[in-house]
């Protein structure tokens, strides 16, 4: 599931830098003529439900804002991730995917990717923070009301750690394909913070309203535990895609400011966050 994921990540990101009618060119645009940026999509993700076979993620260039092509997969790059005492070398497959099967995230360590890419040297960071586990993970028939459709919503219960600062982000799989919808909401419904239920236990919360079950489907369910850091980008990232505009055209994008900065030249910095995660994770078959 986690390759789903990562191109729907890709498709924001594509989406944020294109989308807008009117726009103020801004240092996340690439103009014809200029460098192409670095762009990273992915991260470690620590799931003992469902363990993954390799880590991986994907490194792509930016391209002209008025080039209609894909972005450019980056294959050249020398990748690797270390938790400051093992380093992994990160190998390029297809597509500017890199991958490595030997690491293993573990919880409450700290880990730094390092690309050396056209000869300059790019660094991020991020902690893998525990996420609590569903106490239960259930459906719900819901009828047809002004802001959602009839049919089955995804819930789940969980117990939020006393004392503990945690950061969620909710991803929810519909016969296994990732599904979300860009929506304004999402900055407040998909990710979120304990601020105002530390310690408490939380029963019934809908993953995603705009995702409906029928009878039959396989309904999977995902909270992840995030660091505070790539909780803010997924929040600005979530509300620049979820800005609708005008028929005049749509606002322009503002610049989301990720966790991987050049060491070689820092004006020319990437674009994207390289994330450190733990996934909590459940499947169910909807059922009458």
């Amino acid at each position: 599931m986690k390759t789903t994921t990562q191109l729907y990540i890709s498709a924001l990101l594509v989406f944020f830098i294109l989308t807008s009618c009117e726009t103020n060119v801004t240092d996340d645009i690439t103009l014809n003529g200029s460098a192409p940026r670095l762009v990273i999509d992915g991260g470690l993700e620590r799931n003992i439900t469902t363990p993954l076979p390799q880590q991986s993620f994907r490194l792509t260039s930016t391209i002209g804002f008025l080039d209609k092509e894909d972005p450019t997969p980056v294959d050249d790059a020398t990748v690797t991730v270390s938790n400051g005492v093992t380093t992994y070398d990160f190998v390029h497959t297809s597509n500017g995917v890199y991958v490595n099967d030997l690491i293993e995230p573990q919880i409450g360590v700290s880990y730094t990717v390092s690309i050396v890419w056209n000869g300059d040297t790019y660094e991020g960071s991020d902690t893998l923070n525990e996420v609590p586990l569903f106490d239960r993970l259930f459906v719900v028939f819901e009828e047809e009301t002004l802001f959602t459709d009839e049919g089955y919503f995804l819930k789940f219960d969980s117990s939020d750690p006393v004392g503990v600062e945690n950061f969620y982000y909710y991803r929810i799989f519909k016969n296994g394909e990732f599904f979300i919808v860009a929506d304004p909401g999402n900055s407040i419904t998909l990710v979120e913070t304990d601020e105002f239920f530390d310690g408490q236990q939380r029963l019934g919360v809908t993953i995603n309203e705009e995702v409906v079950f029928e009878i039959g489907d396989i309904a999977t369910g995902q909270q992840l535990g995030i660091s505070e850091e790539y909780y803010d980008f997924l929040y600005e990232l979530f509300i620049q895609t979820g800005q609708g505009g005008s028929f005049i055209g749509n606002p322009p994008p503002a610049s989301i400011r990720g966790n991987i900065i050049n060491v070689t030249n820092p004006q020319q910095r990437a674009l994207g966050f390289f994330y450190a995660v733990d996934v909590e994770e459940d499947t169910i078959e909807v059922e009458e």
